[in-house]
């Protein structure tokens, strides 16, 4: 803005010092200088209207800002307010969940479980003894097709190795009735 202001000046007097250099002389001189006088004059007030304009503006700006740092500081105000409340929370929160886990220790010391009664698991099948082979699980066998290469049945070398399901894994080692 000072550069404006600054250009104006220097452009205003170069315009009088033009100016006066033709004007005439004489009467019609006086009245040319007054002619540039209110020229001056028209050109001055128009700035001090651009630069009264530009003082309302950043006045403007001033309050506009003034006004949204007193917003902030209430913001904040509130913020730690918040922050406070969430505080206390949590603390009677750990109050009551320490209450609870006291109450619930109590009542767990009091209650006597019923003494566990023996359950049998599931009989273990009996394994046939007697003579059997040692077979090693290949990739493609099932025991199907290991039964009759064995001369036995399927149940058979089921119950000699406590088998539920008829799942094979390669390199499993099986005993196989010998019959």
């Amino acid at each position: 803005m000072k550069t404006k202001i600054t250009t104006a000046l220097f452009v205003a007097a170069l315009a009088a010092g033009t100016a006066s250099a033709q004007a005439p002389a004489g009467a019609n001189r006086d009245a040319f200088l007054k002619q540039q006088a209110v020229a001056e004059m028209q050109r001055v007030s128009a700035q001090v209207d651009v630069l009264a304009t530009n003082q309302e503006e950043l006045s403007d700006r001033i309050r506009r800002t003034e006004a949204m740092k007193s917003e902030i500081e209430n913001l904040r105000a509130e913020v730690a307010a918040l922050k406070g409340a969430i505080s206390e929370l949590r603390r009677e929160m750990g109050a009551q969940r320490d209450d609870i886990v006291r109450d619930l220790s109590k009542k767990i010391a009091t209650i006597q479980p019923p003494a566990p009664k023996p359950t049998p698991g599931p009989a273990p099948k009996p394994r046939p003894t007697g003579p059997c082979y040692e077979y090693t699980v290949q990739s493609g066998d099932t025991l199907s097709l290991i039964s009759k290469a064995f001369g036995t049945t399927v149940q058979k070398i089921k119950d000699m190795n406590g088998m539920k399901g008829d799942a094979l894994r390669v390199g499993q080692k099986l005993n196989v009735p010998k019959e």
